[in-house]
């Protein structure tokens, strides 16, 4: 079973640098949001920014998932794994979240009041 917890601990680093990788994505979005971009390139990053966000969602859940399988098999639980892709998770919403409020109010602008 230590070969299954040396693939949980190299998913986790793999988990790591997924979000790493979005938030290079998520970095360029909103250096387009400023400065006038091709609309491919915009719609790339998009793109890429999407398919890396399903791409942590689905790691995560599969490390969570396999450090649960890991307690029941062998009764260790690998804790770190597990809060780490947690956390990494969360900080996806987060940043995901985030750039959509961004997106919005350079797009279309704040408005405060129910438009009486």
């Amino acid at each position: 079973m230590l070969a299954f917890r040396r693939i949980l601990a190299f998913s986790s680093r793999i988990h790591t640098y997924l979000l790493a990788l979005y938030l290079f994505f998520a970095l360029l979005f909103v250096l387009f949001l400023y400065f006038p971009v091709d609309e491919s390139l915009v719609s790339f990053v998009t793109l890429s920014q999407m398919l890396i966000g399903w791409t942590i969602i689905l790691e995560g859940f599969w490390i969570v998932f396999a450090s649960v399988y890991q307690f029941f098999y062998s009764h260790v639980f690998c804790f770190q794994p597990l809060l780490l892709s947690v956390l990494r998770m969360s900080l996806y919403f987060v940043i995901s979240i985030i750039l959509d409020i961004l997106n919005t109010m350079i797009l279309d602008g704040f408005s405060f009041g129910g438009g009486i």
